[in-house]
Formats: structure tokens, C-alpha cells, sequence
């Protein structure tokens, strides 16, 4: 159990750091750079990194599952290693064909080549990350650690060398290689527990099989995130996005800095499912019902507290948000527990089937009933809309889960 708090440590410092720097580089770039030049920055690095999220492909879900059942074997570390790279391999690939085919069509009167060039390091440097298979190990103290330094270190980089409009190609450089960087030393440490390293197409292929459902997971994940600022200003325009948007940066903020718990117990949960599943659903359960009464417990002080909250970090002109962060603030359990459903039963019960079908229909059934509702009731209608289907589809978990759990007790075997 210690190791499994340490990590939760590192998880929560990585978390912090992960908010922090972006934050840090705003006034750094955007006052060096110009609105302009900035501006083409941030669009290229929002490309890049989303580009990197679908050459991820859920590897730190599906990946890290795989890794933590066959800790022990070298061999089998050794081809789902191969295996997993050359899945991504694959993926590059592809988005690489597309990226350059857009480019060339739409992108090359916009930005300069260089700057792509080094958008395109910048996407390599995150979506060949090796985080998944150290995180199924369970050893991602040294891992985050250097991560955490090297991201520092391009943070200053970019203070001492980044000064004017004419240095945004060097601004992206500096990212790009400091990222490719840590890239580079976490995939030379995986040397330690790989025998061999080769190309394996139909490995590959076999893993971006398995790895589907945990994709559309994920991806219905940041949808849904996505989509609820696009879909506030389409019903209700551009006055609800900006009272919609600080009040949904607070809920995801605050579900993303528990989201280390869930993510520290997962190997583990993964590899216990498999020695004995009866114990391992107890303890699920009571992840489950933690993660719940925590979020039951900070959305009433957040309720509490909105108006402070909102006047504080944003100002008293935006105190309209406080209304609709009280509302959205009871999203806060039930996402908690759907997650916690998610991450510690349904997908070490290998329903990743199930998950994703139920994640990509909820999502769809949340933007539609946040939409209808926005018409009679604006950016409040919106939110309800939003919560109410999250309840849903906690209400839909518990039971899947509750049946799949009930079911060895109805049969021969345990």
C-alpha cells in the first residue's frame, strides 16, 4: 500500500505541474511574441497536442492494463513494448499523411514552414511519451521527476531566450526539444526491462484492436469537454460562454486534481482482479463510494462558496457565473464515480466494450439535452442538462456493474 500512495504523490505533483506550467508560459509568450505571432503558437501547440491525444490511442489506459499483468515476464514486456510503438507507428503515419496533405492545401499561406516543423516535433515529443508503460509498472517516481525538471528547464529557457515577435519559431523550438527530450531518456530507461526492440505490424494492428474501446472512452471524454463551450455559444451566445466557461474550469480542475487516485490504483487494480476478483470488487466498491462522498463533500463547500470563489479569481464582473457554477458543482459525485466505475471495475473486469458504448452514448445524450434545454432556459439549462445526464449515466453504471459483479455468484465459478 505504501507504493501505492507514493505514486499517488507523484501523480498529484506531476497533476500540479501540468497545470502550472501552461499557465506560467502565458505571460512569458504572449508579452514577448504579440498578440499575432502568439497567437499562431498556441493554435500550432493546440493542434500539436490533440494531434498527440489520437496517437495515445488510450495506451495508458489499455497499455499500462497489459504491462501490469505481465510485470514479471520480460519477454512479454518486451513484445507489448514493441508492439505498442509500432501501433503508434502506425498512427503517426497516418495523421502525418493527412497533417501534410492539410498543410499544403490550407496552412502553407498562413504559417511559416519552420514554425510546422516544429509543431510537428512538438507532437512527436508527446505522442511517443512512454508514461504508459512505466505507469503499468507502477515506477513513475523517477519518470515524473524528470519530466517535471526538464518541463522547468524549457519554462526558463523560454524567459532568457524568447523576447520578440520574431522569435516564435525559437519559442515552439525550445518546447519541441526539451519535449522530445524527455521522450527520448523515458524510452532509453524502458531498455531496462526490454529485451529487444523490432518492428511489429501485426502486433501493432492487434493492439490498436484492443485498445478501441478504451480509445472511444477517452475520446468521448474530451468531446463532451470540448463541446460545452462551442454548444453554450451556439444556443445562447458569446455573454453565456464567458459566464459558462470559469465556472466549468473549476469543476474540471477540481475532478482533474483527484483523477491521480483513480490512475494510481488502476495497475493495481488490474493485477488483483486477476488473483481474486471476489476481494478486489469489495475494495472497487469502496473506491467507488470514496470517490462519491468526496465529491458530495467538496461540491457543498464549492456551493457554498461560489460567490467567493468566483469573485476572487475572476473579479466581481463576473460574479453572473457564481449561479451557474452552483449548479454545475453537483456534476462534481457523479463524475467522480462514473470515472472511479470506469477506471477501477469496468475495465479490469475487461468490459471495455460496454464502457465505451455507454460513455459514447451518454456524451451524445448530454449535448443533446443540454441543447434542447438551453433553448427554454439558456446557459442554467445547459448545465442542468449536463448534470442530469451524468446522473444517468451513474444510475446505468451501478447497475452494469452490480449485474456483471452478481453474475460468478450465480455460476460455478468465482
Amino acid at each position: 500500500m505504501k507504493y501505492l500512495i507514493k505514486n499517488m504523490g507523484f501523480l498529484f505533483f506531476a497533476q500540479l505541474s501540468a497545470y502550472l506550467i501552461p499557465i506560467l508560459e502565458i505571460p512569458i509568450l504572449a508579452r514577448a511574441l504579440g498578440v499575432q505571432e502568439y497567437g499562431k503558437v498556441v493554435l500550432i501547440q493546440s493542434v500539436a497536442l490533440l494531434c498527440s491525444l489520437v496517437v495515445e490511442y488510450g495506451f495508458s489506459l489499455s497499455g499500462s492494463r497489459q504491462i501490469a499483468l505481465a510485470r514479471n515476464d520480460t519477454t512479454e514486456l518486451s513484445k507489448l513494448f514493441c508492439e505498442v510503438l509500432s501501433a503508434k507507428l502506425i498512427i503517426v503515419t497516418a495523421v502525418t499523411t493527412l497533417g501534410a496533405l492539410a498543410y499544403l492545401v490550407k496552412g502553407s499561406p498562413v504559417f511559416d514552414s519552420k514554425m510546422v516543423l516544429a509543431g510537428y516535433l512538438y507532437f512527436l515529443a508527446f505522442g511517443f511519451s512512454p508514461f504508459w508503460f512505466f505507469q503499468g509498472l507502477e515506477k513513475i517516481s523517477l519518470v515524473i521527476t524528470l519530466e517535471v525538471i526538464i518541463r522547468f528547464s524549457s519554462l526558463f529557457c523560454l524567459y532568457l531566450f524568447v523576447n520578440n515577435s520574431s522569435d516564435a519559431v525559437l519559442a515552439l523550438g525550445i518546447m519541441a526539444a526539451f519535449g522530445l527530450a524527455n521522450t527520448l531518456i523515458g524510452n532509453i530507461m524502458c531498455a531496462n526491462y526490454v529485451s529487444s526492440l523490432r518492428l511489429m505490424l501485426r502486433g501493432g494492428v492487434e493492439q490498436l484492436r484492443i485498445g478501441f474501446h478504451v480509445f472511444i472512452y477517452k475520446s468521448s471524454n474530451n468531446i463532451l469537454l470540448s463541446a460545452g463551450p462551442s454548444l453554450v455559444g451556439a444556443t445562447s451566445g458569446a455573454a453565456a460562454v464567458a459566464s459558462y466557461v470559469p465556472a466549468e474550469k473549476i469543476i474540471r480542475g477540481f475532478v482533474g486534481f483527484v483523477n491521480p487516485i483513480l490512475i494510481g490504483f488502476f495497475p493495481y487494480l488490474n493485477r488483483q482482479f486477476i488473483s481474486s476478483e471476489a476481494k478486489t470488487l469489495r475494495l472497487s466498491f469502496l473506491i467507488v463510494i470514496a470517490m462519491f462522498l468526496l465529491g458530495s463533500l467538496f461540491a457543498g463547500l464549492i456551493f457554498s462558496l461560489g460567490d467567493f470563489i468566483i469573485q476572487l479569481v475572476l473579479g466581481k464582473e463576473f460574479l453572473i457565473a457564481s449561479g451557474i457554477l452552483k449548479i454545475f458543482v453537483w456534476i462534481i459525485p457523479f463524475r467522480l464515480a462514473n470515472q472511479a466505475l470506469s477506471l477501477c471495475m469496468l475495465i479490469p473486469m475487461g468490459k471495455d466494450k460496454i464502457m465505451s458504448f455507454l460513455m459514447m452514448f451518454f456524451s451524445v445524450a448530454s449535448l443533446v439535452l443540454a441543447a434542447l434545454l438551453s433553448f427554454w432556459h439558456g446557459v442554467h439549462g445547459a448545465v442542468v442538462g449536463f448534470v442530469v445526464a451524468e446522473f444517468f449515466l451513474f444510475i446505468v453504471l451501478i447497475w452494469v456493474v452490480l449485474h456483471l459483479a452478481m453474475k460468478p455468484a450465480n455460476g460455478n465459478d468465482v
